[in-house]
């Protein structure tokens, strides 16, 4: 490295005349050279002598700008698809890292899953890092899953790959739950990160969450609650994604805060029609300018501040000894990527990779990973033998969020039924590891169905199964052809399957390419809406429906959780 910064030695690849942008100034510098030697820069500036021999690459760059590549520091990369067809699409965009969660492979199959999920990532023209699934599941007094004990932790967290540990939701810290603290303790002796999953936590409960030791957020919603937490040192990574877009109210901070080092952009998570159309990460620096970030400032926020956060001192940056990762594009504003180049290698041109990444082989026990093999009509019976009963109700609120209802629903032969005139449906959140049908009953008020039923393996946190429907007959088919396929999702009416997702991997992940996920997506959310469902998004809203990190009632495979008062309540009041 030493011979080639000083023109003793020539490079193994030379990028000639583009425009840096220098990070870690914040200045565009013209006419810049780049030498790669061994993967890295071993020199940038003005100069060409000694760096070019008969075996060196050039690569002429005039007119283009050079830009380190791009980070997502907060990802789910455990589900829907494999990491290899994820990489096919964003690399050749710009994104050469990716920082992901692996709790859902976790939840749905242990740690055994989650040593599968490691190897999915390895060998690929993508950079992935992996944080430790923390609280598996969030409340097991309340509900369960595969889960990942602490031996499994302990193990994963030791490994360089593994950059801390993953997002553990604020109230499970502020009790002192026994397993965060062990993890907490564990992860500050080594220094590494503790995500932080901080919605709806202010003042003292902020403070105490952050005291204990937690070092970013991904949850700010409005600019004023990103500015109380950089005011508290922590890292801020504003989401702009599938799950939630919060970039426009996030962006005035910039004009409350003088230091942006504490900013970066994430997307949570990106389905398969975002990452085909926007690329992710580079849509991400677009829409950062368009809302009031310089450019710079923008690709700051995706490569040295994402770097500096996580101690990736070999990334971040165009810089001598820093890894090769650069994003040649046209247009400061527009980012248009024309080539991408990853360790020193070439790896992708004019929006295609260079050479198809290799695929992971998950083994046939991955395809195995529910224990349930049947379910029947009365499995779904609500006993009950009176005339008419008064039921509490999960109400959709939102897109993610529920709260607490009550209604007044007939009974029919000992049973209460759903009542779609009333948009009262039934639901049954079932436990994928037992034999025997483990499940809990309740209603949902929102959904719209007027017919048919939904069943959903792909379920946050525990990727049990959820099925709502309008008849027993309806939800025991739906789940049926769940269990046929090992996992996804399912829309059927009467006897007939409308549309499907099959996810057979874990039940969470599917091995096809990335269109036909895309496709079958649609196909189920046009099923969905095709027998009344009034839910914009249903493949997201069906997700959250059991979710215990956020308020207020939901249903777990134990029975209906009151998440603020931490209590099951009776379906029937």
């Amino acid at each position: 490295m030493i011979e080639v910064a000083l023109g003793e030695g020539p490079a193994d690849l030379v990028v000639i005349g583009g425009t840096l942008v220098n990070v870690c100034t914040g200045e565009l510098q013209e006419g810049v050279n780049l030498a790669i030697a061994e993967g890295r820069i071993a020199y940038v500036g003005e100069e060409l002598r000694g760096l070019v021999s008969e075996e060196t690459r050039v690569l002429k760059a005039h007119g283009l700008f050079l830009a380190p590549g791009f980070i997502d520091p907060h990802c789910h990369l455990d589900s829907i698809y494999q990491v290899a067809e994820y990489a096919r699409w964003v690399v050749p965009r710009g994104t050469t890292t990716a920082v992901t969660e692996a709790a859902a492979m976790a939840n749905a199959a242990g740690p055994q899953g989650v040593k599968w999920f490691v190897e999915d990532t390895e060998g690929l023209p993508l950079r992935v890092f992996v944080l430790s699934p923390s609280m598996v599941p969030p409340f097991p007094e309340f509900e369960s899953s595969k889960g990942f004990p602490y031996e499994a932790f302990e193990e994963l967290i030791s490994q360089g790959r593994c950059l801390g540990l993953g997002e553990t939701y604020w109230p499970r810290v502020l009790d002192r739950d026994r397993r965060a603290m062990e993890r907490y303790a564990e992860v500050l002796r080594l220094g590494k990160r503790l995500e932080g999953h901080s919605a709806g936590a202010r003042g003292r409960r902020l403070q105490a969450y952050v005291a204990a030791g937690t070092s970013s957020c991904h949850e700010a919603t409005h600019w004023e609650e990103a500015l109380e937490r950089l005011r508290l040192g922590m890292a801020v990574m504003i989401r702009e994604g599938y799950i939630r877009r919060e970039l426009q109210a996030v962006a005035p901070v910039r004009e409350a805060v003088k230091d942006l080092r504490g900013l970066m952009l994430c997307t949570d998570f990106a389905d398969p029609e975002m990452v085909m159309e926007s690329g992710c990460m580079d849509e991400l620096v677009r829409r950062a300018i368009a809302c009031g970030f310089t450019p710079v400032e923008a690709l700051q926020m995706v490569t040295i501040n994402p770097a500096t956060y996580f101690g990736l001192r070999d990334l971040g940056a165009l810089a001598p000894n820093r890894r090769a990762d650069v994003v040649l594009f046209e247009d400061l504003e527009r980012i248009r990527v024309k080539a991408v180049i990853k360790d020193g290698e070439l790896v992708a041109e004019d929006g295609r990779l260079l050479e198809e990444p290799p695929r992971y082989n998950y083994p046939p026990q991955a395809y195995r990973t529910f224990a349930l093999k049947e379910v029947r009509p009365s499995d779904f019976l609500v006993p009950y033998h009176g005339q008419e009963a008064r039921v509490k109700v999960m109400e959709v609120a939102s897109e993610t969020i529920t709260r607490a209802a009550e209604a007044v629903l007939k009974a029919s032969g000992g049973n209460i039924p759903s009542d779609p005139g009333q948009d009262l449906l039934k639901m049954a959140h079932i436990s994928k590891h037992s034999s025997e049908p483990r499940l809990a009953l309740g209603f949902v008020k929102g959904i719209g169905l007027r017919e048919g039923a939904v069943a959903t393996s792909l379920i946050w946190d525990t990727n049990n199964i959820l099925v709502v429907g309008v008849t027993e007959e309806e939800m025991a088919f739906a789940v049926q052809r769940l269990l046929e396929h090992q996992g996804g999702l399912f829309v059927v009416r009467g006897k007939e399957l409308l549309a499907s997702l099959p996810l057979p991997i874990c039940g969470i992940i599917s091995p096809r390419p990335m269109e036909e996920l895309a496709r079958g997506i649609r196909d189920v959310e046009r099923a969905c809406h095709g027998l009344g469902c009034k839910i914009p998004r249903p493949f997201l809203t069906l997700q959250t429906l059991p979710f215990t990190g956020l308020p207020f009632l939901r249903l777990t495979d134990q029975g209906l959780l009151d998440v603020r008062q931490r209590s099951l309540v009776e379906l029937i009041a």
